[in-house]
């Protein structure tokens, strides 16, 4: 269920940023309003996106959500999906004409333009992206911590449980034109179930899957804690 409203926008460049928020967090239920300095972390996360100078929208299925963005800038969709991806698949890529995607969760408030523009650069010569970085010895054992394992460039699976390899997976991914009937025809395998990661549908359906390694000191706000810390960290 798309906002007309969208379709009068004029467009920057050929690459748009996706920004995919529900309020449903089972580990920060309703993180997305929660105050990061003086604006809610939805705002926070899409202001610093329009700020790099793309298009930038949200893809959400709660108005509390949409009323904390310019209204010609949120998509508004049913709740009956699984993950983000699925939301900006079903709503989005293809239906909105750009070349490139980037899709930027709506909990990362330490995006960066260079992590952007990494993952655009990337998809000149990929279907899907990915970007990861390093992996510490504390995230190796942590489970809200995804971890990749790539080969070269390319991402041969995903899990949350403890290794002692790997990279980071970070929650910023990128997806060329046409690549949304690709997704609906899917299947969904029982180890994504299991995971909780979606990403792992690109590989187990016989895509490869591209990585980029970016360097980042930022942090992911899946819990109370990693909350708490991002606020501490800005006031010190």
């Amino acid at each position: 269920m798309m906002n007309p409203v969208t379709e009068m926008m004029t467009k920057r460049n050929k690459t748009c940023i996706l920004i995919p928020a529900r309020l449903r967090s089972t580990r920060l239920p309703k993180k997305l309003l929660l105050a990061l300095n003086d604006k809610s972390m939805i705002r926070t996360v899409f202001d610093k996106c329009e700020g790099f100078g793309y298009d930038t929208i949200v893809v959400t299925d709660s108005r509390d959500i949409a009323d904390r963005i310019p209204i010609e800038n949120v998509i508004m969709t049913d709740e009956d999906y699984d993950n983000g991806t699925d939301r900006l698949m079903h709503n989005v890529v293809d239906v909105i004409d750009y070349e490139n995607y980037i899709n930027v969760q709506g909990d990362n408030p330490d995006v960066t333009r260079k992590i952007i523009k990494a993952i655009e650069t990337k998809l000149s010569d990929s279907l899907v992206v990915n970007a990861f970085t390093s992996l510490s010895e504390e995230e190796q054992n942590n489970k809200n911590c995804v971890k990749c394992v790539v080969t070269n460039d390319i991402i041969h699976w995903y899990t949350r449980n403890k290794i002692s390899y790997g990279y980071k997976t970070l929650g910023f991914h990128g997806y060329k034109k046409n690549t949304s009937e690709l997704w609906k025809n899917f299947k969904r395998y029982m180890e994504e179930k299991n995971e909780g990661i979606e990403q792992m549908r690109w590989i187990q359906n016989n895509v490869t899957l591209k990585g980029v390694y970016v360097d980042f000191n930022g942090i992911e706000i899946n819990t109370i804690d990693d909350y708490n810390l991002w606020n501490s960290v800005q006031k010190s």
